[in-house]
């Protein structure tokens, strides 16, 4: 079913809108400062929406004050009181997220015309350690209970997110949902463990997702560094949506026929992407001989192809020349430069 569509600060999300990659800040609370350079950093990395945990009603107005210089929508993460949530509504941030595992529900039925009043958004997060339900189907049944009250109030500029920690729950939650409601849908794996794991775990469960056409915003969740979550989220959205938003290598697995060392080569490619800040969305081919390299390439806006001769280049499908393993990095980026 597609999501209708919603308004969170000046972004929207749902419809035809494509899917926004939010993050959450994790520096500590009331260092000021290092919130705003992580913050910055992840909009750097690709973020679209940040979201802050608000502990206490105290902490509203100053997080608020701050964090409103990093010019994205602002989201207020709010648990156990809906005092919380009222202050940071008045504070000024355009999202509140709050779980109904450890709100009053007339507190949240508050929340939610007071967001009415202000045209602010609203998340309703449920996660199966903090609500009671045990499997997908049982966290997906809760949150349907809940999206009919929070659309009989009369209000509709809310998300709904249904996460766990077991891959197929939340895949299996965020389907049910999916072919039962129109809300906007925030998709992510929560308490995936090690970074290792964690990235595996976000790659299956939003890939699923994502190629389903399922889910409007996302979060990866990683026990690591929030930027990197940031880039995970943004390479998950283009690659299963088939997008390009900027440079994406496609290189070979290499076998016993490669005529180039395409890993070194592949590093040494990204390494000089990153020195030059090229950020223009092209697809660049790194292949190793010729048995699909020519084919690949010829598929990407600029690659280069290992032969038993040396090498190809090719550009907008065209060979337009020739090169040898010690000018290979070097022709690829002058052309690339060309784009």
């Amino acid at each position: 079913m597609i999501s209708r569509e919603i308004k969170i600060g000046n972004i929207k999300v749902g419809g035809d809108n494509p899917v926004r990659v939010q993050g959450m800040l994790k520096s500590a609370i009331d260092d000021y400062p290092a919130l705003i350079e992580e913050g910055s950093r992840m909009i750097e990395a690709g973020a679209e929406l940040i979201r802050c945990a608000v502990p206490h009603e105290d902490y509203a107005v100053k997080l608020y004050n701050h964090l409103k210089t990093l010019r994205v929508p602002l989201i207020a993460d709010c648990h156990f009181k809906g005092r919380i949530a009222e202050k940071s509504l008045a504070a000024g941030f355009d999202k509140i997220r709050v779980n109904p595992g450890n709100i009053k529900e007339d507190a949240i039925i508050k929340m939610a015309g007071l967001a009415k009043k202000s045209g602010k958004a609203l998340r309703l997060g449920f996660n199966t350690g903090s609500c009671e339900a045990g499997t997908g189907l049982e966290l997906a049944q809760l949150a349907l209970k809940w999206d009919k009250k929070i659309l009989h109030a009369g209000f509709k500029n809310y998300v709904v997110s249904m996460k766990s920690s077991s891959v197929p729950d939340t895949v299996e939650a965020n389907r049910y949902f999916s072919m039962h409601s129109d809300t906007p849908l925030h998709i992510g794996v929560t308490a995936t463990g090690p970074e290792e794991e964690g990235i595996i775990k976000s790659s299956a469960g939003l890939g699923a997702l994502l190629l389903d056409e399922i889910g409007d915003t996302l979060r990866v969740s990683l026990t690591g560094d929030s930027v990197n979550e940031i880039k995970l989220g943004c390479t998950l959205r283009d690659i299963s949506t088939d997008t390009i938003s900027g440079p994406v290598i496609i290189s070979c697995p290499t076998c016993s026929r490669c005529r180039t060392e395409i890993k070194e080569t592949v590093k040494k490619v990204q390494k000089l992407i990153r020195e030059t800040d090229f950020k223009k969305p092209v697809k660049i081919a790194i292949m190793g001989c010729e048995v699909n390299g020519p084919g690949e390439a010829k598929s990407a806006d600029i690659g280069i192809c290992g032969t038993a001769k040396g090498g190809l280049i090719i550009k907008g499908g065209d060979i337009i020349g020739t090169v040898t393993p010690d000018n290979m990095i070097e022709k690829l980026m002058e052309e690339l430069k060309k784009l």
